[in-house]
């Protein structure tokens, strides 16, 4: 699974086949395919990263689906890293249990992906003025904030995909 792939990611993911059973059931809503697949380019790969790398973005979203224990997820994420080149530098966002990286940014920024992962209802200003205070733009916060979501999202979804189809 990789970017350039044009098969639906969340199909692959939840092991769904488009002609039958859930995958036949997902293709009732083409609109949701197809705003699902374009949130996924726009949130790993769009035109312009920003300060928010693509090797970064592959990195926190693979950190994400690790927390939320999605293995098939990880390996899909591991693979978009290896993908972009990734160094061993990135092993400090990829693993869930470091929690201190060696910069305020990158401490900002793990802090704000796990805790949005793991308890968003406790969530406050004070964490958007945290990665603010950490030198993060609006930019960076709303980009940082949209990965976290739709990945948050891509999750969950797949975890129902594979609960309709009885797994």
């Amino acid at each position: 699974m990789d970017l350039a792939d044009p098969a639906d990611i969340i199909d692959k993911a939840a092991g769904l086949n488009p002609a039958t059973g859930v995958g036949t059931l997902r293709r009732e809503r083409p609109e949701i395919l197809r705003l699902s697949q374009a949130s996924y380019r726009a949130a790993l790969h769009p035109a312009d990263p920003g300060n928010l790398s693509y090797v970064e973005r592959a990195a926190l979203a693979c950190r994400m689906v690790r927390l939320l224990k999605d293995d098939t997820l990880a390996a899909h994420y591991a693979g978009l890293l290896d993908g972009e080149g990734a160094g061993s530098a990135t092993a400090t966002l990829v693993d869930p249990s470091i929690t201190n990286a060696v910069d305020a940014r990158t401490n900002a920024i793990l802090r704000h992906v796990d805790l949005l992962t793991l308890s968003p209802e406790k969530a406050t200003r004070g964490d958007v003025e945290r990665l603010m205070s950490a030198g993060l733009t609006d930019r960076d916060v709303v980009t940082l904030t949209g990965l976290i979501a739709f990945v948050n999202y891509q999750a969950r979804l797949v975890v129902g995909m594979r609960m309709l189809k009885g797994e």
